[in-house]
């Protein structure tokens, strides 16, 4: 939807925080931020213990650090995509306003 600025100067709706990438970033990175907190490491340790596999405890260590060092780049991504579009809403609408803008654009999508 098109508004005349007080400069007189046409706004197109251009926002960088609308639009459906920035939809499906800020899904992505909420996801992402979700599958780096759930428990990988316990449960594919698990199911390689009931299989003969990883059956001492130090190659389970080893195990658990490379998986959560995954996990934790999984996360830092999220952060990343996520962090980029919420610096993008504060400056152009608030710091206030960030919050309800993000909730907007993730429960809603774009808006037209």
């Amino acid at each position: 939807m098109d508004r005349t600025l007080a400069s007189g100067a046409i706004d197109t709706g251009s926002n960088p925080v609308r639009g459906t990438n920035s939809m499906k970033k800020l899904r992505l990175g909420i996801l992402l931020i979700i599958i780096s907190w759930l428990p990988f490491a316990q449960l594919f340790i698990w199911v390689a213990h009931n299989n003969g596999k990883l059956t001492s405890s130090d190659a389970a260590d080893k195990f658990r650090l490379a998986v959560w060092g995954v996990q934790i780049v999984i996360g830092l991504v999220g952060l990343w995509l996520v962090g980029e579009l919420a610096i993008k809403s504060a400056k152009e609408e608030g710091w206030k306003r960030t919050p309800a803008n993000m909730w907007r654009l993730f429960r809603y999508g774009p808006s037209s």
